[in-house]
């Protein structure tokens, strides 16, 4: 399992990458391949060139091929960037960015899938995330979403290939059939209708949405374990206030041995509405529900600091 290329993404966060690079060390990987954007000020620059004298404590045998960017891209292009580099070299292999935290079966899970799909056209990527809480059980450890959650993924040349940066097809693709018809909910597709308006319009910095809205355009789906299997420690968000406990992305175990490989590829919809309402809170980001939302948080702001006052 050590011998898959692994792309680490690195920025500004000393203490994070080395974290990540101390559980990295029980597995040593052979091929590493390290992107980092560049700094945005002099501040910036300081903890940038710590973070990249982090990477000189690897200390187990492996060749190390460095891409450090001089400007500063941003996330959406830092990171499109990073992983186009990294496929020029590969055909395969598994992407971490500074603050996700995998476990060892994190690597046998992609080493197996990554194997297994790498023809398979319909399988676009594999994540070490799972985000139902352990409210769902699964007969093969396993289950094929139409989410690409990447803290912690992996991917073929072949499908990145398919990556668009800048979704230009998005305006004549939401008019198709194919979008108006698709698997999605109505409130979904509402939903992401806003996040690629967004992301097309250049208003969100992220990479991830257009990844997500490539492999859909595609036909693709991604292969999601029973458990998660990679903790994302810079996640500092409302969720802890809205009832959404962060033992949902604590790391868990799955019986590698036991998984087997489903004769046909059929999306969860099940578990796939569980993490639209629960991880993307996408109900609540729509009007009239983001009142509704905005409401509960503001309660439950107002509910801790009572119950800290008179404790």
């Amino acid at each position: 399992m050590n011998k898959i290329p692994v792309l680490i993404l690195i920025y500004n966060r000393p203490a994070s990458t080395k974290k990540l690079l101390k559980k990295l060390s029980k597995i040593k990987p052979k091929k590493i391949f390290i992107s980092s954007d560049g700094p945005k000020n002099k501040l910036d620059k300081l903890l940038c060139n710590k973070t990249k004298k982090v990477i000189k404590e690897i200390n187990w045998t492996c060749s190390i091929k460095k891409n450090f960017f001089k400007k500063n891209y941003g996330c959406k292009e830092a990171v499109s960037r990073g992983l186009n580099w990294f496929f020029n070299y590969n055909n395969l292999g598994i992407i971490l960015e500074d603050d996700c935290i995998p476990n060892k079966d994190f690597f046998v899970f992609c080493k197996k899938m990554l194997t297994y799909y790498k023809s398979n056209k319909n399988i676009g990527c594999i994540t070490g995330n799972n985000f139902l809480n352990n409210k769902m059980k699964f007969k093969n450890n396993y289950y094929f979403s139409k989410y690409a959650n990447c803290w912690g993924w992996a991917t073929w040349r072949r499908a990145w290939k398919k990556y668009d940066n800048n979704i230009k097809f998005w305006p004549k693709f939401k008019k198709l059939n194919k979008w108006k018809n698709n698997s999605l909910s109505n409130i979904e597709r509402r939903y992401w209708e806003m996040i690629f308006n967004k992301s097309f319009d250049n208003k969100t910095d992220s990479w991830a949405y257009s990844w997500t809205l490539s492999l859909w355009k595609n036909n693709m789906c991604t292969v999601t374990p029973s458990k998660n299997l990679v903790k994302n420690i810079g996640v500092i968000s409302s969720r802890r206030i809205v009832n959404f406990s962060p033992t949902v992305y604590n790391l868990q175990r799955i019986n590698i041995k036991k998984i087997k490989f489903y004769s046909e590829i059929n999306i969860n919809k099940e578990a796939d509405k569980y993490v639209f309402d629960n991880h993307f809170k996408g109900k609540y980001q729509l009007y009239p529900w983001k009142i509704l939302y905005l409401l509960k948080i503001l309660l439950s702001i107002v509910f801790l600091i009572f119950k800290k006052k008179f404790k």
